[in-house]
């Protein structure tokens, strides 16, 4: 076990957070928080989650082996980093790059320049034949300046997202307007503690994005839309990107499925102006996906939902008889905040 901090994305103070810990879970790693400040997780683990968290987060920007922390004060940062015997990390003749991000204002009187610049020479002087080089260095230092702390490591995962952008809507070959990012798709399979080989089923699957991110982590995938133009969209989609799934014509609220047969739902119901309820009102919708979801899902599984904030989806699944873990808020727009809540089925796995 190491300590290790998570830079993560800020434009949601919750989401990140829970979607790290998530994926260290499904991945089966043990951890222990040791701390949240503004956009960084510190947490206790396996250096090895790293790579998981880099191949799987949609909102993780960077993993890093905490080296030292302290007070955002350039005096003390500098003390502490004289005190580290760098040998430990970077190899004779190896280069290196020192990077230090700020977050959201933290400690302005700093230079993160004049601290780099600082930080790489102390690192050069305790290193033989240490060499720099800020465009292809054999190893990254990374400080973070967040909540008046100052966080120091040795990169361990960097993580672009360039993926994501490539399976944005518009360059899907079937597009609707109601269609839910991959970012957010992603996220919410990772809030559901998806693993592979887990059949995972979005009962309103629309465009196919869900599917199309928990096959992309090695889930099987199972879809359900009452609009044939939807399912064949969807599979138009889910062929593009090179994943097989089942997809089928169905309504959520009488799924053709054996019961206790589907480890994790993971579903955005239809709301708003672009999509359809068929007549009835989301919050009746999503109750009765409920009422059949209790059904079909084993001892143990998780669901994640996402619905408008005015439904009060997390009440609606504490009656029909699931565990409410979590709930997060997405501003969209004035007329729209997204709730994703998280939910588990009894008390195992």
């Amino acid at each position: 076990m190491a300590k290790l901090f998570f830079l993560v994305s800020g434009e949601n103070p919750t989401l990140p957070f829970s979607e790290v810990k998530s994926i260290l879970s499904a991945e089966g790693y043990d951890y222990r928080v040791l701390g949240e400040l503004t956009q960084l997780l510190r947490v206790e683990a396996d250096i090895k989650c790293a790579e998981a968290v880099k191949f799987r987060s949609a909102l993780a920007k960077e993993c890093c082996l905490e080296i030292f922390s302290c007070g955002a004060a350039v005096d003390e940062i500098l003390s502490n980093a004289r005190r580290i015997d760098f040998t430990q990390f970077l190899g004779e003749g190896e280069s290196f790059a020192v990077r230090v991000l700020r977050v959201r204002g933290c400690a302005p009187h700093i230079s993160c320049l004049a601290l780099e610049r600082n930080i790489g020479e102390k690192i050069f002087e305790g290193v033989r034949k240490a060499k720099v080089d800020l465009k292809k260095p054999n190893k990254t230092f990374l400080g973070v300046l967040t909540g008046n702390m100052f966080f120091f490591g040795l990169r361990l995962a960097e993580i672009k997202h360039r993926d994501l952008l490539e399976r944005g809507l518009r360059r899907r070959v079937f597009f609707h307007p109601s269609a839910m990012t991959a970012k957010i798709a992603r996220c919410m399979v990772n809030l559901a503690q998806a693993k592979p080989g887990n059949l995972l089923l979005d009962p309103f699957c629309g465009t196919g994005s869900i599917l199309i991110e928990a096959g992309l982590i090695g889930c099987r995938t199972l879809g359900f839309d009452v609009k044939r133009r939807m399912v064949e969209g969807s599979l138009k989609n889910l062929r593009f990107f090179g994943i097989e799934s089942t997809v089928a014509v169905a309504d959520a609220r009488f799924p053709p499925l054996h019961v206790r047969s589907i480890d994790r739902i993971v579903t955005d119901p239809p709301y708003g102006t672009a999509a359809s309820t068929l007549g009835f009102s989301t919050r009746d919708l999503i109750e009765r996906f409920f009422h059949s979801a209790i059904d079909i899902i084993k001892e143990g599984g998780i669901i994640c939902i996402a619905a408008p904030k005015n439904v009060g989806v997390h009440e609606i699944g504490q009656r029909c008889g699931f565990r409410h873990l979590e709930s997060h808020f997405i501003y969209i727009h004035r007329r729209l905040t997204r709730e994703i809540a998280v939910f588990k089925y009894g008390g195992y796995g």
